[in-house]
């Protein structure tokens, strides 16, 4: 199986913030690597392993969890290239995604492409 499509610079630049590597002295591309961020209340943390493909996703208000999702062996991972957001795309299935955008507002949605 191969890496996710995610760079570990693109996931930096989305977050705004380094990630924790749960093992500081194995390659991003073989950690587990936690991004935390604080956005207008919300407490948000994503956390990837590239080479496994799995993520896990938390958002928080006031403590209290809002959202969770723990997904193992996603289809990808990518940052979606749209001018003035910051927003991370994961492929669950080859037809169902959801997408985390970080900026200019916090939103999660959640689809599946149509089979014509």
């Amino acid at each position: 199986m191969t890496t996710i499509t995610a760079k570990e610079w693109e996931l930096l630049a989305c977050f705004g913030v380094e990630p924790k590597l749960l093992e500081p002295d194995v390659p991003w591309c073989y950690n587990d690597a936690l991004y935390q961020v604080d956005l207008n209340g919300l407490s948000v943390s994503f956390a990837v392993q590239p080479s496994y493909r799995d993520v896990r996703l938390i958002v928080r208000h006031c403590g209290q969890r809002l959202y969770e999702l723990n997904a193992v062996g996603v289809n990808d991972v990518r940052i979606m290239d749209e001018p003035g957001r910051d927003m991370v795309e994961v492929r669950l299935t080859e037809r169902e995604w959801l997408r985390v955008q970080m900026r200019p507002t916090f939103e999660i949605t959640q689809g599946f492409d149509r089979i014509d």
